[in-house]
């Protein structure tokens, strides 16, 4: 018994595979440009009008600026590059020390009543702003040392948490 085909039976099944390979590419073919047109048809949405003067304002709610925002302060300050100070020490003192200190001291010498959390998110509150106003004092006097700013910074400091805390104690803020 012979175990190959004869030349017409493997043409015959060559052309089989090829027209079952043709169907499968046609319907692929398809498959793609249905998907094709669905991507097409998005939504494009032309304006939005916002009417700010219609809203009601029940309670407003943010971060407490306390004075140590600087006005448009730029990213980055290139006489750190020549003088070779970097502030990181000198911030670090400012966030980890002076800050906690200066909301503690003024508790403890006005007799106040702070809760933890509201301590604890002042402190965070006044390091988030530092260093960009670490930034702008650096760009506003770029002769002084990082130490002088520093020293400047922590009186500030103590000014704004007494202010803060003067409103806080006369039920101003909360």
């Amino acid at each position: 018994m012979n175990n190959y085909y004869s030349w017409d039976q493997w043409m015959q099944q060559v052309m089989e595979q090829m027209l079952e390979q043709q169907r499968l590419i046609e319907e692929l073919t398809q498959k793609l440009e249905h998907l094709q047109s669905r991507d097409q048809t998005k939504t494009v949405i032309e304006k939005i009008e916002y009417h700010f003067d219609q809203l009601k304002i029940e309670t407003l709610e943010g971060t407490l600026q306390i004075g140590l925002t600087p006005n448009g302060s730029p990213e980055t300050n290139i006489e750190d590059l020549y003088t070779g100070q970097t502030a990181e020490p000198y911030l670090d003192e400012l966030m980890g020390h002076s800050v906690p200190h200066a909301i503690d001291d003024y508790v403890r010498n006005h007799d106040l009543s702070l809760p933890g959390d509201h301590r604890d998110h002042m402190i965070k509150d006044i390091n988030n702003q530092l260093p960009e106003r670490f930034k702008e004092h650096k760009k506003r006097e770029p002769n002084l040392s990082n130490e002088q700013i520093a020293q400047r910074l922590t009186e500030e400091i103590k000014r704004s948490v007494g202010q803060y805390l003067d409103q806080y104690e006369n039920g101003g803020s909360q």
